[in-house]
């Protein structure tokens, strides 16, 4: 299998920094509609099979460029979604934003066990994540998803052991993964795409 997993292009809640992880979310700017306009550009030499979405608004809208010159209809699964703020659901103080930032980092550092106060522990993330990808049946996949849960997920399968081993993805950035057997290889992570 060969997976490409890009983060949702810009939306008002990352202007405003905002902890936006529940449905429907915000839209894309302006801005974050050109960014997944490059996005279908920067992908378009690779084949896909299929493209699966979270519910989030923001990941439908990104898709939609690429999906739209396929032919292909966007698979909704909410196991793709960000990780949950919970309790601390947009909230735009950097107080909260560090306290989330640390739960994660911990996730990252290996202590799944963390929970967001109200939302996930890092096991229960990864859990849902990956049973999507396992549960998909095309051999070139693309996952539209968010900047969290796709570093976190993206650092467990290649063995990350320490906090930030591959950076955050900015709006569209893209990981691309090939997969034999059971074992997973980061190809690329293009953590800061240039339009």
């Amino acid at each position: 299998m060969r997976l490409y997993v890009a983060r949702h292009g810009e939306t008002t809640s990352n202007v405003m920094r905002a902890l936006d992880t529940a449905a429907p979310g915000a839209d894309l700017t302006d801005n974050g509609r050109a960014q997944a306009q490059d996005l279908a550009r920067r992908l378009s030499g690779f084949h896909l099979d299929g493209i699966v979405v979270s519910h989030l608004v923001r990941t439908q809208q990104t898709a939609e460029p690429t999906a739209s010159e396929r032919g292909l209809i966007p698979r909704i699964d909410p196991r793709v979604a960000e990780v949950p703020a919970g309790e601390w659901e947009m909230r735009t103080d950097m107080e909260t934003i560090m306290s989330y930032v640390r739960v994660v980092m911990g996730w990252m550092a290996g202590d799944y066990s963390q929970r967001i106060p109200g939302g996930e522990t890092g096991q229960e993330v990864l859990d849902r994540f990956t049973a999507a990808i396992e549960d998909a049946d095309e051999e070139s996949l693309m996952v539209v998803s968010h900047g969290t849960v796709s570093q976190l997920w993206a650092n467990s399968i290649i063995g990350g052991s320490s906090a930030g081993s591959l950076p955050h993805l900015d709006n569209c950035g893209t990981g691309i993964f090939e997969r034999t057997g059971g074992t997973w290889r980061l190809v690329e992570w293009n953590h800061r795409p240039t339009a």
